[in-house]
């Protein structure tokens, strides 16, 4: 149950963030917190920096967009682009080199638009999680050093 409520709070962040400031949305983020939790709030936000930071680890894994198998379909495309291209200087291959060469071109620019959507979508929701693992950390750190003094 508890991991629910951390998955929800951090989605309920995520989702305001993308319409809202930084400032409204970690507002927002920490009366939802005292909202869910209540006495238990820094035990919460403690267990949600850990699965944040679990969750910045598994997506930095990832992140970068050339270990996908969406890539080697890309540059398969690619390699048969230019196959296409040998076929459309062969006068009998012509007809089939141009259709090949336009649905090569096609599903390719469509296959380089979803793996460059994926790596901005990664990108900016490990930005967003970062933000909540600073939040977390500049409103845990005056209870831990009044704690140790």
């Amino acid at each position: 149950m508890k991991n629910d409520a951390i998955d929800r709070v951090i989605e309920r962040y995520v989702e305001e963030r993308k319409h809202e400031t930084r400032q409204v949305a970690q507002e927002h983020f920490l009366a939802y917190v005292y909202l869910v939790c209540g006495g238990e709030a820094e035990q919460f936000m403690k267990n949600t920096r850990s699965m944040l930071a679990y969750y910045v680890n598994s997506l930095s894994l990832f992140d970068n967009p050339f270990k996908n198998t969406q890539v080697c379909w890309l540059l398969f495309m690619f390699g048969w682009f230019w196959f296409c291209l040998y076929m459309i200087a062969d006068e009998t291959l012509r007809p089939l080199g141009i259709i090949n060469c336009t649905g090569t071109l096609i599903f390719g620019k469509e296959l380089w638009k979803l793996v460059w959507t994926k790596w901005i979508e990664t990108n900016v929701l490990i930005a967003y999680y970062g933000e909540i693992i600073d939040l977390i950390d500049t409103h845990l750190l005056p209870s831990n050093t009044s704690a140790t003094t």
